[in-house]
């Protein structure tokens, strides 16, 4: 487990954008340095992840938009489009991934 007393985030990234954390050579998890709050889009773009890829972040076990707010000392993953059925209504899919 990391030491959240320094300024990082755990990341992640689910099916077919766990291709792209490996292309890299990032760990599983991924520590990222983070001194201040950064978006879900602005992480992805400094990730080199497409934001048309992701369909929604989930921040510290919360199913969020793409858009919201990620703290340092947080944990992150990327979960891609094509989830199946009952957990996109049970993660709460639906009501996060229209805002980017």
């Amino acid at each position: 487990m990391p030491d959240r007393s320094v300024k990082t985030i755990e990341v992640r990234a689910f099916g077919c954008l766990s291709a792209i954390m490996d292309k890299k050579n990032r760990a599983v998890p991924f520590i990222l340095d983070l001194r201040e709050p950064i978006t879900g889009s602005g992480l992805a773009d400094k990730l080199e992840i497409l934001r048309e890829e992701i369909e929604v972040i989930m921040v510290n076990g919360k199913t969020e938009s793409p858009g919201s707010s990620i703290q340092p000392g947080g944990r992150v993953a990327f979960v891609p489009w094509g989830t199946p059925g009952p957990s996109r209504l049970f993660l709460g899919f639906l009501s996060k991934n229209k805002n980017g």
